[in-house]
């Protein structure tokens, strides 16, 4: 199956451990172990776990321990936890859901889907983190702006050029512009060099809205691509960082 997914199986009972071992090894898995709750949580803090295999009836720290423990640290708060044991009560199974367990099963089980259960939980973690990350990069690609006392998040595709005069900075789209609450040195550190560069004291332009780029006077200016064709001067100290972003 899919050899990054790491289980962490947390029992007392070192014979179903080494059991449940073999088996999800066979399925091509990482499989670490812990004898009870407070070694499960020790192992959490060192190792990058997918799905965690716990019991509940164990010495020193028992299964609902560790699972408290687990959900009230951000770094295991959304780690899927299977709860195997042998209690059947519908007491245990409520209480395991209410504090975040997302499957139960009891012993006796049936191994090969003990293993699919752990993949399918596996591999959702995955597609919710994938979304995560994805959600996160897509806020990194725009900026909060001001204008007409209304804050909007600009997409910094749309973003022509940005500009510092009177102690304020500017974003500048095609047609319009923007008061961005940051510096154009903070914007610099923030915003990818792939994409935009400085070329004036004043002035960052993104390189995909370059509209031409003119020799003057043994200087270059960039024509940007906004409504107006904005001219702007590359300083003679940005000429060498410039050339090397347009490939000039």
């Amino acid at each position: 199956m899919n050899d990054s997914v790491t289980a962490l199986v947390v029992d007392d009972d070192d014979a179903l451990v080494e059991m449940i071992r073999t088996g999800l090894e066979i399925d091509g898995m990482r499989v670490l172990s812990a004898s009870d709750g407070a070694e499960a949580i020790e192992t959490l803090d060192v190792e990058d776990v997918d799905v965690v295999v716990l019991d509940i009836m164990m010495p020193k720290v028992d299964g609902w321990m560790a699972l408290m423990e687990m959900r009230s640290s951000p770094e295991t708060a959304d780690v899927p936890v299977i709860m195997l044991t042998g209690k059947t009560q519908d007491l245990a199974k409520i209480l395991a859901f209410k504090q975040g367990v997302q499957q139960y099963v009891t012993k006796p089980f049936n191994l090969q889907e003990l293993s699919a259960r752990i993949q399918s939980l596996a591999d959702g973690r995955r597609r919710m983190m994938g979304e995560t990350s994805r959600s996160a990069e897509s806020d990194l690609r725009k900026l909060a702006v001001r204008k007409g006392g209304r804050t909007i998040l600009l997409s910094i595709d749309d973003i022509v050029f940005l500009s510092a005069r009177n102690k304020s900075t500017y974003a500048h789209t095609d047609d319009n512009q923007y008061l961005v609450d940051l510096t154009l040195g903070e914007l610099e550190e923030r915003l990818s060099r792939e994409y935009f560069t400085r070329i004036h004291r004043s002035y960052m332009i993104n390189l995909n809205k370059v509209r031409e780029i003119l020799r003057a006077d043994g200087a270059y200016v960039v024509v940007a691509a906004d409504r107006d064709e904005t001219q702007i001067p590359v300083a003679r100290r940005q000429v060498r960082a410039f050339r090397e972003a347009v490939g000039i």
